[in-house]
């Protein structure tokens, strides 16, 4: 029996070892956690995360708290290690999603993206996995709205409002040295998922040239959209039916939408407010709907979110903190209801017996913030064979 012991406690400490900031649901942690790797500590600033982590992994420490007020000495004392074989994180992406007033590095919530840097200089991990929204990319330093860099044609546009000049600034705050950088725009479909995600992805690496870690990750996508994936020798995206399959869930009874889903009974599996009758159009989207105004009219978007219906067919779209509001509809595709917090999780990959700790709302948001468990798996899965090659 001894022996026994013995050998679980050996097979543990040869696995690689993980820091985990940022973590809210625990999604990214999942996924590296099958591939083989061990969490030796978690942080985040919400109290139903950290509840969350305590709950489903109660020996791994969850230090709660903005990350600006903890110490790197502080981490390595609690996760116990000298050494860090990769630290993960996804920092707080509001501030640079094209959804919000993307203030970038202006915005508290994207300072915590030159903390989550700062862990990196202090611990100095072999590798660091930095994931993200892909409006990221085309952040500019200082926000202008739509409509008036619509209005400027890009005439007269200073450097700090131009597109993508936040960016540089992120990649240089990147370059730490010792490290080689190197990101992609990942879309979790095409690694199995079951939902249309397009996830900015960051690696830095002391040890190995992240170029060839992409290279292998891109070499796992094994689906591609039905429309090209026979031509390209690939399995076609998988649906909102296989992530649903098989699923009991007596919640579905309590979720509903407010008084504004009475439309959606107009809207088929698969569409959206573009559907509802041209008579009702204008009374359903309200403030939402086309203005007169000359320098919007026209320049709105395609607003698919409004009263947007899933269809068992195809993927779900990216989940988002809330499915019942207006403009972030995620209908059910045959009942007149949002996705239930159980769909949610089973479309990001969490497994049916994960427990997430706090309101509906601060469900819901766990689960649309987490990585999809799969492309996380295949990521790690990745980095775990560079490290054993070390």
């Amino acid at each position: 029996m001894l022996l026994v012991e013995q050998f679980k406690e050996k097979v543990i400490t040869s696995k690689p070892k993980i820091i985990s900031l940022f973590t809210c649901g625990m999604g990214m942690d999942i996924g590296f956690e099958k591939a083989g790797f061990q969490t030796r500590f978690t942080n985040d600033i919400a109290k139903f995360a950290c509840n969350t982590i305590r709950r489903n992994k109660p020996d791994i420490p969850c230090e709660k708290g903005d990350i600006s007020q903890i110490r790197s000495s502080e981490i390595l004392r609690k996760s116990g290690l000298e050494e860090v074989d990769v630290i993960i994180g996804g920092p707080p992406c509001q501030s640079f999603s094209t959804a919000g007033m993307r203030r970038g590095l202006n915005d508290e919530r994207g300072v915590a993206l030159l903390e989550f840097i700062r862990v990196i200089k202090d611990i100095r991990p072999k590798f660091f996995v930095f994931e993200n929204v892909a409006g990221l990319k085309s952040m500019a330093k200082k926000h202008m709205s739509f409509y008036e860099r619509a209005r400027l044609n890009g005439k007269g546009l200073s450097r700090k409002h131009r597109l993508g000049s936040l960016f540089e600034e992120i990649l240089k705050q990147f370059s730490i040295k010792g490290y080689r950088i190197e990101w992609r725009i990942l879309n979790a479909a095409d690694f199995g998922v079951p939902q249309k995600r397009k996830r900015f992805v960051l690696i830095g690496s002391r040890v190995t040239d992240p170029k060839v870690i992409f290279e292998k990750i891109l070499k796992s996508a094994k689906w591609a959209d039905p429309k090209v994936a026979k031509q390209q020798g690939k399995k076609p995206w998988r649906t909102l039916r296989d992530a649903l399959k098989g699923l009991s869930d007596p919640t579905k009874e309590r979720t509903y939408f407010p008084s504004w889903g009475k439309y959606l009974r107009y809207v088929p599996p698969g569409g959206c407010w573009v559907d509802l009758p041209e008579k009702l159009k204008k009374e359903a989207m309200g403030g939402a709907s086309d203005s007169n105004d000359p320098l919007r009219k026209g320049k709105q978007g395609g607003r698919r979110g409004f009263y947007r219906r899933l269809s068992w067919d195809q993927p779900s779209p990216t989940l988002v903190t809330s499915p019942s509001q207006l403009g972030t509809c995620l209908c059910h595709p045959d009942e007149n209801r949002p996705l239930t917090v159980k769909e949610y999780a089973r479309i990001q990959g969490f497994p049916d017996d994960w427990e997430f700790v706090g309101s509906i709302s601060e469900k819901y948001r766990m689960i649309g913030e987490a990585v999809p468990i799969q492309l996380a798996h295949v990521i790690a899965s990745v980095l775990v064979e560079e490290l054993e090659r070390k």
